[in-house]
């Protein structure tokens, strides 16, 4: 242990103890490795303490001092073990703590503990110690107190939390001893008083910060022990009006409201009856930095009810009604009102539902409430048809991205509900009514941008687009947690299709491929179901369906480029991870369906190849690609994607070969191009049976223009001539 100064023993307001550094006084054998088991090569290695060797050798610290800066622990060379007697600097340990990993903080904790944790000293010392690290390292201090409670009972912890209320009350002239403070400062004269302290709002909100840490670790074994609970809420509670009053600063009021959570309502009166006002006053555009520990007070007091009610009343105010006006008019205002705030709302919504704690404690209500606020978020579909076949825009109305938010989340809020239903299918069936909704409408305004439409073409078509793609990252969303069934999968895979029908439907192509990508998994066949055949038949059906809009989809993806090849090319970019995605799933699928998927990829890479081939008009245009890059916009698109796999590229190389031995391709430039993507695959050197064997199919059907080649145009000869150049380098390859 790193000692405290000579007779230093009382709590002090500002610490002047502060721990030199860490000295080995041990054999090598018993240092720890200051970094993770998984990566030998971490900072160097740090010795334990040990208070008889810096007791016994004052003279040596000037020249220990200078050791600490060589040795430090920002060393991220090759890992060099320090020497008997070297130190490390506790800047260096405290800003190592601060960063690292769970792992590596564990073992600097262990190393620390007894230094700024001193179990046999008085309960004031803890908190010098405790002050003293906040303004060493801030950071490293809450770190240090999250492990706290792994080397100490939980009583200790408690009593430390109650040392720091004693030291904050002094800040604030509340329930302290004076004399023990006036004690103090006479043996440091140096030392300021509480007023110091209480000026100093950093170490006041570490204080505070710490506090919190420390409830958290211990509240299991709190609510073990009533009688230690009642008495540290009780402790608390007395005091937490007055923290509030003086701690006004943002960074002290995030840990007040975190540890007013840790308690009743009843033990924190002033602040509990204030919770709910405060949400429902807090600006529109407030941020969940705002809002966040509100909410999570309200939900830890067990009052989630009234904030799901608010949230209901606000959505439920916003939605036009027909005879709204005319209702408005009639309606005697007793007492002021909030205006409605639907953003806010769904703020709130959003963060309810992000975190495992709160949304357990919103589901935890039952179907009752929740379904009446999902019929509520379905009923903001009318806000976005008014903004579809609107020209205008009622300055008065919802806005569409707040409309668009509510259709999220009533999908949402469908599949948790879902989830936790025991019977039917009442939610997948809501959303399969959206789905209807969907292609009635919105998919007759997914058209194609006209310059002569003005403006509001394109905006329709822009929130169709965004509306269509959310709704399908909802339903992506229900097949990856294993919700969808076969009449829902149907449903959606219908809709998919209708949106690659419609006239810009391809706009939709990164939203439509994760849906076939999950519809995929979900139809895999299970080797322990009993109804294997019939099973097997439907998954047949399905994965046809879906390997059938997955040629439709790289289609629209050869237009888009042939038609508008900028838009193309954002396109091909931004379906590059979920065309991936869908590839590898596919490597799961049986030899026949398998051969549907490649065989589009590999017709749409040969047909523009061959496209390409076609409009050349000089001999010395005919050249081999030697990269993806060099190859026209789709094929690289699809080349790129194949050959990130091995696995892929030789399901790829096996369509090759079995395309030519089918006589599915026969010209020379269909030939030609064949060897020009061989030629790409050969260069990242994978694969090379695949290659050789569809070299040896190019060949079978290549010998028959050796003749031919005599009387042909100059650039069929060069383009043959090239072309048997390139298939003897494969063939050797």
């Amino acid at each position: 242990m790193v000692p405290a100064p000579h007779g230093s023993t009382m709590v002090l307001p500002r610490s002047t103890w502060r721990p030199f550094c860490v000295l080995e006084a041990k054999p090598p054998a018993f240092s720890v490795m200051c970094g993770s088991n998984e990566n030998k090569n971490s900072p160097s290695h740090i010795m334990s303490s040990s208070s008889e060797v810096a007791e016994s050798r004052p003279p040596s610290r000037p020249q220990l001092t200078g050791r600490c800066a060589i040795n430090g622990v920002h060393d991220f060379q090759p890992p060099a073990r320090l020497s008997f007697w070297d130190i490390c600097s506790m800047d260096h340990l405290l800003a190592r703590l601060a960063i690292d990993s769970l792992s590596v903080s564990k073992r600097i904790v262990d190393l620390l503990f007894k230094s700024f944790f001193p179990v046999n000293e008085p309960e004031k010392e803890w908190c010098c110690r405790c002050i003293t690290l906040i303004q060493m390292n801030p950071m490293a201090a809450r770190k240090f107190y999250q492990f706290a409670h792994k080397h100490t009972a939980a009583t200790n912890i408690i009593k430390l939390m109650l040392a720091i209320r004693r030291i904050l009350n002094s800040c604030i002239q509340v329930d302290f001893d004076v004399t023990e403070i006036n004690d103090s400062n006479k043996e440091n004269s140096t030392q300021g008083g509480p007023e110091v302290l209480a000026q100093d709002r950093a170490v006041v909100s570490g204080l505070l910060e710490v506090v919190v840490i420390l409830w958290r670790s211990v509240e299991k074994a709190l609510k073990q022990n009533e009688e230690a609970h009642k008495y540290t809420v009780a402790k608390f509670g007395n005091v937490m009006a007055k923290y509030f009053q003086a701690f006004e600063d943002e960074r002290s009021t995030v840990p007040l409201i975190q540890l007013a959570s840790f308690m009743p309502p009843a033990a924190v009166p002033t602040f509990s009856c204030g919770v709910l006002s405060r949400l429902r006053r807090m600006d529109s555009g407030a941020t969940p930095a705002q809002f966040s520990q509100l909410l999570d007070c309200i939900c830890s007091w067990g009052q989630v009810a009234d904030i799901l009610e608010l949230v209901s009343d606000w959505l439920s105010e916003s939605v036009p009604k027909q005879g709204d006006m005319a209702s408005k008019s009639r309606k005697v205002q007793i007492q002021e009102t909030v205006k409605a705030k639907p953003d806010l709302a769904l703020a709130y919504l959003e963060f309810l539902f992000s975190h495992t704690s709160t949304r357990e404690k919103v589901l935890g209500l039952g179907e009752g409430p929740l379904k009446q606020l999902h019929t509520l978020l379905g009923n903001w579909k009318s806000v976005l048809y008014t903004h579809l076949s609107s020209s205008t825009e009622d300055p008065n109305s919802p806005k569409a991205e707040t409309a668009l938010k509510a259709l999220m989340y009533h999908g949402r809020l469908g599949a948790h509900l879902q989830h936790n239903s025991t019977e039917g299918r009442f939610y997948l069936l809501s959303l399969e009514h959206v789905a209807a909704w969907v292609a009635d409408r919105v998919l007759p305004f997914l058209t194609k941008r006209r310059s002569d439409d003005g403006g509001d073409s394109g905006k329709s078509q822009q929130l169709a687009t965004q509306i269509t793609e959310s709704f399908l990252m909802v339903c992506r969303d229900v097949f990856l947690v294993g919700l969808g069934d076969k009449t829902f999968r149907g449903q959606i895979l219908h809709l998919c299709s209708l949106v690659l029908l419609s006239e810009a439907g391809y706009l939709c192509i990164p939203a439509v491929l994760p849906i076939l990508k999950e519809v995929a998994n979900s139809v895999v066949p299970d080797d322990n179901n009993q109804d294997q055949e019939i099973h097997g038949e439907s998954t047949l059906v399905i994965l046809g369906v879906v390997a059938n809009i997955f040629q439709k989809i790289i289609e629209l993806l050869a237009r888009c480029l042939r038609k508008e090849p900028e838009e193309g090319q954002l396109l091909c970019q931004s379906a590059v991870p979920s065309l991936t995605d869908f590839l590898q799933v596919a490597q799961t699928w049986e030899a026949a369906l398998l051969s549907g998927v490649y065989s589009t990829v590999f017709a749409a890479i040969i047909v523009e190849k061959r496209h390409l081939l076609q409009k050349l008009t000089l001999p010395e245009e005919v050249l081999i690609p030697q990269s993806v890059d060099e190859m026209p916009p789709l094929s690289n698109l699809l080349l790129s994607v194949i050959l990130k796999s091995p696995f892929i590229t030789r399901s790829f190389l096996a369509e090759v070969s079995s395309s030519l031995d089918s006589d599915a391709l026969s010209s020379l430039t269909e030939l030609a191009a064949v060897l020009h993507v061989l030629a790409v695959i050969k260069q990242t050197g994978h694969s090379k049976g695949g290659i050789k064997s569809a070299a040896v199919s190019v060949q079978h059907h290549l010998d028959k223009y050796a003749v031919c080649s005599v009387d042909s145009s100059e650039i069929q000869r060069v383009m043959y001539d090239s072309s048997v150049k390139t298939l003897n380098e494969l063939l050797h390859f």
